[in-house]
């Protein structure tokens, strides 16, 4: 492999100005090279190109005969493995057991024949972008480099956006599309082939789900390997590993496995601010304390690294980034680690995906599990959310006799007629929450073409249905926004030197947790029980039973108010407007509410937020991502 290793970026470096690695190429090849120093990922091979600076093994690859690969991400299986499992599937054409070492990443196979496979991991953190030029397949792991390199003028893609803005949970509306027009994305446990003609299959090889025959205690156990070896891995991978501590189950209970395994004591990291608590830091300091192994420490938030501060500080990501409004906080977390030596940090992400059950897993329970059971956990979750038992129940039994497509021109009359209140969270009992308030910002045109977009796959849905259950999408659903959500902070974590990694999102530990339905992970009286019965007696008792988690909503409202004037004056001027995607003065409106202290859709807020700096940036023409 000739893919540049990683080397820390200059600390002084413009992080507007940072190019993201990537690899791209024509399939199949053709004359065109980039302009700039690129490297061929295989040296004898013009049809994928190399740019940027990689992590240490965030790149990896082997060749045999007659067939050469490449994986990128986070692939934990040792050379000699790689070279014997690509051997044997070029003999017996099995290529699918490529895509089963430990970690999570994307995978590239090219065959002497011309024919190049590409598979995305379960959870959809290492994607694939393509696009056609010329008879050719354009494919990238930036789709800015696929916007670039097929000549399709990096127009943004409206319907995409308002999508991303006012209906997060529902990737149905625009599956496969990037926030480029005319550029695709592969999605989760998707693969996409290129044959020598040109012709191109998209098709999906992996689709994580519950396994006939698979009880509880298989699923904890399986789960329970899974995770410590994954973070095994890690530890013994080089670099030195450290990890959140946030006091919760999930990021706690890595660092806990983690200094365990680990050769030293672990730095674990928690974040406070002093103005805003969050909940998070008497658990962590808690817990740690019974770990002599683990040594904490606190990330204090100031005026400075309040939501909505410096935003422009994230730089011009490959894809609009939600999390943009907390950059400056994010960005101090990353050089407190920086600075006590981690370059492997182990987060939580993906961990609530997999393993808290959605409000719509009580339609499985409706359709599956018998009246008794449905009752039970109604009366529980109603009073414990202060709702009427009775109506948890109806609303389940209604969810499990609805359709999805039926479920689609629902959401369609919904973003036509937009909420006037909070969604709630009965709200959730359906294929997905409809969309709030929000979905008022949206200009009359948008909110056309976004409600036909739904009425479009409402009928491709009742033509050739999923076959999935309300809970199991809600889980997949949520967990692709995750894997989304990592993958832009490992963006941002690079200029710093640190690699954060998501062990609840690699391909083993995914494949654990939903071999499981989703009624049988579900408990009202017990958090996340298939985590506390994977690791037990691994991880400390009161780890495993915190009920609550840490609440940022004080930090957001404090950090709304004195970005208020910046904020105004951002939205009044948004190529979102131009666009004709919002209309500010009703974005401008659900602003001054926040800054008031009272109740806003926050999450909405910064997914604008986020599609208005990417837009921004890009008007301004600070994008640097491919030798083109």
């Amino acid at each position: 492999m000739s893919v540049p290793s990683h080397a820390a970026p200059p600390a002084a470096r413009d992080p507007r100005l940072t190019p993201g690695p990537a690899i791209a190429g024509f399939l199949p090849p053709t004359g065109h090279l980039p302009s700039r120093p690129a490297d061929r990922v295989w040296s004898t091979d013009d049809r994928l190109w190399s740019w940027g600076t990689w992590y240490d093994g965030e790149v990896s690859g082997a060749e045999c005969a007659r067939a050469r690969l490449v994986a990128v991400g986070r692939c934990l299986a040792d050379p000699q493995r790689m070279r014997e499992d690509l051997e044997r599937s070029v003999r017996d054409g099995h290529w699918e057991r490529l895509t089963r070492w430990p970690g999570a990443y994307l995978l590239l196979v090219a065959e002497d024949g011309g024919r190049v496979t590409a598979y995305t991991d379960p959870a959809g953190q290492f994607p694939l972008h393509y696009a056609a030029r010329d008879g050719r397949t354009v494919v990238s792991t930036l789709a800015t480099a696929v916007a670039a390199f097929a000549g399709t003028g990096g127009t943004p893609d409206p319907a995409a956006l308002a999508a991303h803005i006012v209906c997060p949970s529902v990737p149905e509306l625009v599956e496969g599309r990037s926030a480029f027009a005319g550029v695709r994305r592969l999605g989760p446990g998707e693969a996409l082939r290129v044959e020598p003609s040109g012709a191109v299959t998209r098709w999906t090889y992996a689709r994580p789900g519950p396994v006939d025959g698979v009880g509880f205690e298989e699923a904890a156990a399986r789960l329970r390997s899974a995770l410590t070896w994954a973070v095994t891995l890690r530890t013994r991978g080089g670099g030195r590993v450290t990890s959140d501590l946030s006091g919760g189950m999930d990021s706690t209970s890595l660092a806990f496995l983690a200094a365990d395994l680990a050769p030293e004591p672990l730095d674990a990291f928690v974040y406070h601010h002093p103005d805003a608590p969050a909940g998070d830091l008497d658990h962590a300091l808690r817990h740690a304390g019974v770990a002599p192994r683990i040594r904490l420490h606190v990330t204090r938030g100031d005026g400075t690294s309040l939501p909505y501060r410096r935003m422009e500080a994230r730089g011009v990501p490959d894809q609009p980034d939600p999390a943009t409004a907390t950059v400056t906080r994010l960005r101090l977390r990353l050089a407190h680690i920086a600075r006590e030596g981690g370059t492997v940090h182990l987060t939580g992400e993906g961990g609530d995906a997999l393993l808290a059950a959605p409000p719509a897993f009580l339609g499985d329970l409706a359709a599956s599990a018998g009246l008794r059971r449905l009752l039970r956990d109604a009366h529980a979750l109603g009073r414990l959310r202060h709702v009427s038992p009775a109506a948890v129940a109806l609303r389940a039994l209604r969810l499990a006799r609805t359709p999805m497509d039926s479920a689609l021109r629902e959401l369609a009359v919904r973003i036509e007629n937009p909420l006037s209140r909070p969604v709630q969270w009965p709200d959730a009992i359906a294929w997905w929450p409809p969309p709030g308030p929000e979905a008022a910002w949206l200009t009359g045109r948008a909110r056309r073409d976004l409600a036909e977009l739904a009425r479009e796959r409402a009928e491709s849905e009742r033509r050739d249905p999923t076959g999935l259950t309300p809970g199991t999408r809600a889980v997949l659903a949520e967990l692709h926004n995750s894997a989304a959500l990592h993958g832009q902070l490992v963006d941002v974590a690079r200029d710093f030197g640190v690699w954060p990694q998501a062990p609840f999102l690699d391909g083993d530990v995914v494949r654990a947790c939903l071999s499981l339905p989703v009624t049988d992970k579900a408990d009202p009286f017990t958090v996340k029980p298939l985590l506390a019965a994977a690791l037990g007696g691994l991880v400390p008792g009161p780890v495993l039973r915190r009920r609550t988690k840490g609440d940022y909503a004080a930090e957001d409202h404090l950090g709304v108010r004195r970005s208020a004037a910046d904020l105004r004056a951002r939205l009044t001027r948004s190529p979102l407007a131009d666009l004709g995607i919002v209309e500010p003065s009703r974005v401008i409106a659900s602003l001054d509410r926040a800054a008031a202290g009272l109740p806003a859709p926050f999450p909405a807020l910064n997914r604008l937020l986020g599609v208005d700096l990417w837009m921004s940036a890009r008007d301004r023409g600070e994008e640097a991502v491919c030798p083109c």
